[in-house]
């Protein structure tokens, strides 16, 4: 289940930026444009990377994020659960460092400790895995 929903948050991490590409492509001033044409003809000379989207990969990652939407509560335990699969999705880990998310979910001043998230994150996958697999079996 954590490795559906890590895939996702990859999923997610590599879709393309739209308002970067808005912004890029029609706010600049004309003469921005031409500075970037004198000075940047090099990095125009390198190999575009690919990393499109398979329909497959999408269609997996609106389903594990579906089961996300319907069966985490929003407020506190979506945005735990949200930092987790964002980091194993960043550093490719398969353990949660819980330090760096009690940082930013206030550290002393956020009344949270490491070991509250870490439940609070295991119940949350938990009850995922309970629905998600009570629809399976028809129950």
């Amino acid at each position: 289940m954590q490795r559906r929903l890590v895939d996702a948050m990859d999923v997610l991490r590599r879709l393309p930026d739209r308002e970067a590409g808005w912004l890029r492509t029609s706010t600049m001033s004309l003469w921005r444009q031409v500075q970037a044409d004198w000075t940047e003809t090099a990095a125009a000379d390198r190999p575009l990377v690919t990393c499109a989207l398979t329909r497959n990969e999408v269609g997996l990652a609106d389903e594990a994020l579906g089961w996300v939407a319907a069966y985490v509560p929003t407020g506190v335990t979506r945005q735990i659960v949200g930092l987790a699969l964002m980091q194993l999705a960043r550093t490719g880990s398969d353990r949660v460092e819980w330090s760096p998310i009690w940082e930013r979910m206030g550290g002393h001043d956020g009344g949270w400790t490491t070991d509250g998230l870490r439940m609070r994150y295991g119940r949350a996958l938990n009850g995922i895995c309970k629905k998600v697999n009570r629809g399976k079996s028809g129950g």
